[in-house]
């Protein structure tokens, strides 16, 4: 009996030496862990303000939705104001530069009651300065447009667009504002010089943006 009582004694007194030092030793598992939340909470706290807004960073993207109310220059006397919807898709490249592309669907009533439409398809590269919950996107695009008018089509054209605008960031997924667009379509025929044109316009905008 004493035997069995000082294996059992010996046990315990082992137990509790070696038992600490298991509590206290290092879990890779968990370690890995913890270094994984710091991490996490390092990302979290470089990317929010103090406003709680995730600034837009590389590989950041947004689709962009526009209505517009089109205002030709050149053909004040023979077109009156329009109206455009565009859409588009843009991913940020630095936290200040974004490439995309845009489609726009638009048409100039004219005088004699008739439509002239415009589907342009653009490539352009925006600039976006940001201060607090604005931002200020200016974007310059090139591209074709399909031009239409009493059933004549002309594509492809070129299209030069120069934009700038203001909006103002809600939360992390949406943004809304304003923008206005300057429009340089010409038209060109090499057959016939004296047929050449170029249609001139400005837009102003009211936009939405959802960013992922």
């Amino acid at each position: 009996m004493k035997r069995i009582t000082k294996i059992l004694l010996a046990s315990l007194l082992i137990g509790c030496v070696f038992t600490p030092i298991n509590l206290f030793a290092d879990d890779p598992a968990k370690k890995e862990e913890a270094e994984a939340d710091e991490y996490f909470d390092d990302y979290i706290e470089k990317e929010a303000d103090e406003n709680g807004i995730v600034h837009n960073g590389p590989g950041d993207q947004f689709i962009l939705i526009q209505a517009m109310a089109l205002f030709p220059l050149n053909f004040e006397n023979q077109m009156t104001v329009g109206g455009a919807i565009s859409v588009g898709y843009h991913r940020y490249l630095l936290s200040w530069l974004a490439l995309g592309g845009d489609v726009l669907f638009g048409y100039h009533p004219t005088i004699g009651s008739n439509l002239m439409t415009i589907i342009p398809i653009t490539v352009g590269i925006t600039f976006v300065p940001t201060i607090w919950k604005f931002e200020f996107p200016i974007k310059t695009s090139i591209g074709m447009a399909m031009e239409n008018y009493l059933g004549y089509n002309y594509f492809p054209g070129l299209i030069v667009k120069q934009e700038a605008g203001m909006f103002f960031r809600m939360n992390e997924s949406w943004s809304f504002g304003i923008n206005c667009q300057f429009m340089y379509m010409p038209q060109w025929y090499a057959k016939e010089p004296e047929k050449n044109d170029y249609l001139i316009s400005v837009s102003a905008n009211l936009g939405a943006r959802y960013h992922f």
